[in-house]
């Protein structure tokens, strides 16, 4: 009887339908399959379903938690029991394609330890060396960088700002792939402590009050300088100045592409836009918000005359076609908005929302630990 092969383009649409965690059990079948999985090309057909939605609020000793997705996988453990939590909790501060980036110290405040990267999915994890920030340092912030569709290792930037008349910030790169800090360093007077997102070996960082956004392009181990270059974000622009008290929109992807999210002028509209090129933003939709949150009203003013949103825009995921909110008026809800259906579904109740400290959108890695130092499940 004659053996009938498929060819490669085919299976991988076969194995794509499956969830991540089988597909990742099935590797083991033949070499073949094993290969799919490292295949640049075939990796970016592979199944990225969310989880659910990380969050941590703003108390002293809080965990984080998470909310599930119908679809999770609930062996996992978000609660971060296999990583040592010294004496105090550590607290999440950054989530890229799997990975978190924990630590001990406040947003403004140069104080970082005990900085871990870990795999909740895995139970792997790796703690940085040499975060301390120096004494002349005011500010400090690390924001951890992934991407398996571009490496297979992960990169953690060092933002260290000192005041100098106005203020400098100096950048540093840790690579994981010898665990080392580079050499380089890069320097601004821009303040960057807006959202950030890591796509395609550059990262995107979003200006704390101008409209744009800072790239930077993920170094190698003997690059001396940071390549860098400035985006303008589509939109109207946010801060004191324009009196608009609010965040300034919400970065996210789709298939290998910069998008960008942010409320018209009214609140009642979400408009999303895709890069094309590299300074063209395209409107991909309009999502009318009146039906989700039950009123027509949606801005309005605080006690110091500034507007505000009365709902934010937690994070987004086009591929699957939800958009997460946070409701910060009536009862502090967490909603899934449907890009399809138009409709929301509250996933969670967090009380005094205000105090929301960290929340991320977090989708399962399988694959192998993107270190050659690390500690966790290999070590049981």
């Amino acid at each position: 009887m004659a053996t009938t092969i498929l060819p490669d383009d085919l299976v991988v649409e076969i194995l794509s339908r499956l969830p991540l965690k089988s597909f990742c059990r099935f590797r083991c079948v033949c070499k073949s399959w094993l290969a799919f999985s490292s295949d640049q090309h075939y990796r970016k057909k592979l199944p990225r379903t969310p989880f659910g939605f990380l969050y941590q609020k703003n108390e002293h000793g809080n965990a984080i938690h998470l909310v599930g997705l119908p679809s999770g996988d609930r062996d996992i453990d978000t609660t971060l029991s296999f990583v040592p939590c010294y004496e105090h909790p550590l607290e999440l501060k950054g989530c890229s394609n799997g990975l978190l980036l924990c630590y001990r110290g406040g947003t403004h405040s140069k104080e970082i330890s005990d900085a871990t990267v870990c795999n909740p999915a895995t139970q792997e994890w790796m703690a940085l060396p040499n975060t301390e920030a120096g004494p002349a340092v005011s500010y400090a912030d690390l924001k951890l960088c992934f991407d398996p569709l571009w490496s297979q290792y992960f990169y953690v930037f060092k933002f260290e700002t000192t005041p100098n008349g106005g203020y400098d910030t100096e950048v540093k790169v840790f690579f994981s792939e010898d665990s080392t800090w580079s050499n380089c360093l890069w320097e601004t007077s821009d303040i960057l402590g807006g959202d950030s997102l890591f796509l395609n070996g550059v990262l995107y960082v979003d200006h704390l009050w101008g409209h744009y956004l800072l790239a930077l392009d993920a170094p190698d181990t003997c690059t001396q300088l940071l390549n860098h270059r400035i985006l303008q974000l589509p939109g109207f622009p946010n801060g004191p100045e324009q009196r608009f008290y609010c965040f300034d929109g919400c970065l996210g992807q789709s298939f290998g592409v910069l998008c960008y999210a942010q409320q018209e002028l009214d609140g009642c509209i979400i408009r999303i836009w895709s890069l094309e090129g590299s300074d063209r933003w395209v409107v991909k939709h309009r999502l009318n918000m009146n039906n989700v949150f039950g009123r027509d009203i949606m801005l309005r003013t605080n006690n110091e005359g500034l507007w505000y949103f009365d709902y934010e825009i937690l994070a987004f995921d086009l591929e699957r076609e939800l958009v997460f909110l946070a409701d910060t008026i009536a009862d502090n809800k967490i909603i899934s908005y449907s890009i399809s259906t138009g409709k929301g579904s509250q996933i969670l109740n967090i009380p005094r929302f205000v105090d929301l400290y960290r929340s991320r959108l977090y989708v399962p890695y399988y694959g192998k630990f993107p270190a050659s130092v690390l500690q966790g499940a290999q070590d049981k």
